[in-house]
């Protein structure tokens, strides 16, 4: 295969560049930043499908529009970094994989699914909890490998079941994994901190398991396993290699926690570092140096352009959420709440929640929504003393998107793996499940708001 050169070389150096400059106070390094993120958008967007092509085209047109009245071309070339923080993330987060094929994790787990498994409510929970697991680390590249482990001759007739758990698990670690960019985007703007985020995420991860195997319980039954499925590893190995790759995901998050707290450095710098550590160090278990090397550049030819779409929408909806804020979008906001009357927070938590999936279900990415709202909400003086509750009511808010929204990259991914359409993986199978976790997390944010 023929080598490619640009796109994750410029990609590779915008997030490295912006690392760099987290250590070293130079005022021409945001601009290198910014430069390395106008060659990464305009090096992919030659391969970007119609539908993500037209949408980021559309954003730089207004964003172009936007500053040419206010700010200028140098004003837009400088709002390219404004995601770069959290586009970090995306890019080395995902070296961690390299480590979790190689130990064959992956392959311990279907072990344990084998033995384990006999309902559809422990296929439901066992599929939506290693999703959650394993995922808030590798990310979306979980779905299909679990979905592929999952499709068995035993699981092939719970397709849909599959793809709701997977769906839901996702979500679940969406609203608390440092390795996300929902998290990621919401602490990179709002005046709170992962450690804050982080307890009220798992605790609502935790009645996302449980009310989802309400919503199946009904549907229980017991799964025909014919053929007992033969297998070299035993049962006591597979628990112990899962059991080590928990304790390596808890000490990793232990770790940014901790560093976070003695250290004066976002968890925006710290996890993309303590990610390509720990990519290096844990690969070098199972690889030789010369080996891993072979991994690592395999990754920037595969995994890297893979990832197209969502780097090019990421750089181009920060530059048009800088744009309308330029714009003087702070006062938009500032005038739709005065006009409807909106001065509290909790009526505004549930506006968002209609604001993001209105736009989500119209084909309009959360991303390009969460951004511009996330500058704006962010530097309003209107809610300056509620940043925690925005924060989780604007990540609750996303989470019915992502797994409701037929647009959503996450539907869209499981609609091609489970041959259905979005519509019947999105808002049928999962809004009533949604709306109903968001509905628990409203209550638990109106109890916080009167006891903090």
């Amino acid at each position: 295969m023929k080598p490619i050169i640009i796109r994750p070389i410029a990609t590779l150096l915008m997030g490295a560049t912006y690392l760099i400059s987290q250590f070293v106070d130079r005022d021409i390094l945001p601009i290198i930043v910014s430069l390395f993120a106008l060659i990464t958008i305009i090096s992919f967007i030659p391969y970007l499908k119609k539908v993500p092509m037209i949408l980021i085209s559309s954003l730089l047109g207004l964003s172009f529009i936007f500053f040419i009245q206010g700010e200028g071309l140098w004003g837009m070339f400088l709002g390219l970094n404004t995601n770069v923080s959290v586009l970090a993330i995306f890019i080395f987060v995902p070296l961690i994989s390299i480590p979790i094929y190689q130990g064959n994790y992956l392959l311990y787990l279907e072990t344990i699914f084998n033995y384990y498994i006999k309902t559809t409510k422990q296929l439901y929970i066992y599929v939506k909890s290693a999703l959650m697991g394993v995922g808030s680390v590798m990310n979306l590249g979980t779905v299909p490998i679990l979905f592929q482990l999952t499709d068995t001759e035993s699981y092939k007739p719970y397709r849909m079941l599959r793809t709701r758990a997977l769906g839901r698990g996702f979500a679940m670690a969406f609203m608390w994994s440092p390795y996300f960019i929902s998290v990621a985007l919401i602490i990179s703007y709002f005046d709170v901190e992962w450690v804050q985020i982080f307890p009220l995420g798992i605790v609502m991860a935790v009645i996302g398991i449980v009310l989802g195997s309400f919503f199946e319980s009904k549907h229980d039954a017991v799964i025909s396993t014919g053929e007992e499925m033969e297998s070299n590893i035993s049962i006591d190995q597979a628990k112990k290699k899962l059991l080590e790759l928990l304790v390596i995901i808890i000490v990793m998050t232990a770790a940014i926690m901790v560093i976070e707290y003695f250290v004066d450095l976002s968890v925006l710098t710290i996890i993309p570092l303590i990610a390509i550590f720990l990519s290096i160090g844990w690969g070098l278990v199972y690889q030789s140096p010369k080996e891993l090397g072979r991994s690592f550049f395999n990754f920037t030819q595969e995994r890297l352009p893979a990832m197209g779409n969502e780097l090019s929408l990421f750089i181009a909806a920060g530059a048009f959420g800088a744009a309308i804020l330029s714009a003087g979008a702070s006062d938009w906001i500032i005038y739709f709440i005065d006009v409807f009357g909106i001065s509290h927070i909790l009526v505004l938590i549930p506006v968002l929640l209609i604001v993001v999936n209105l736009l989500s279900f119209v084909g309009v990415h959360p991303i390009i929504t969460m951004t511009a709202l996330a500058i704006t909400l962010s530097s309003s003086p209107i809610f300056i003393d509620d940043h925690f509750l925005l924060s989780f009511g604007l990540l609750s808010a996303w989470m019915v998107s992502v797994i409701s929204s037929p647009f959503s990259g996450l539907n869209l991914l499981m609609s091609g793996l489970a041959q259905s359409n979005p519509i019947a993986i999105g808002p049928k199978s999962n809004l009533p499940f949604a709306l109903t976790l968001w509905g628990i997390a409203y209550v638990i944010m109106v109890g916080l708001y009167f006891v903090i």
